[in-house]
């Protein structure tokens, strides 16, 4: 139950028993099922004082799903910037050919 170096929770670190009442939804804020035994234990726990398994929150970089995002925004970005110069040089070349085909229309 225990991994070497760890030492057993103490009794100020398990839920109140007031704290574990589900009579009332006010008193169960701050507490959430844990992953592994299913018992109440405070949102802050790192640890399950119960069952003893890490308890790991949930959030946007444990999943892979943020390598795709950023994945796709930076390509996003890439691409926004290189129609943004390809329109630049596009217009400026149009001016250009524009300005040089007046400038031989003249002689």
């Amino acid at each position: 139950m225990f991994n070497q170096g760890d030492k057993p929770l103490e009794d100020k670190e398990y839920p109140d028993e007031s704290d574990l009442a589900a009579d009332d939804d006010e008193q169960t804020l701050g507490l959430m099922a844990c992953p592994q035994c299913g018992r109440l234990v405070y949102e802050e726990a790192t640890k399950c004082p119960y069952c003893g398994e890490w308890i790991v929150q949930p959030g946007w970089r444990q999943s892979r799903k943020w390598y795709v995002r950023a994945g796709l925004y930076l390509t996003k970005t890439i691409l926004i910037n290189w129609f943004f110069w390809l329109a630049l040089v596009a217009i400026s070349s149009a001016a250009a050919l524009w300005k040089l085909y007046l400038h031989s229309g003249s002689r």
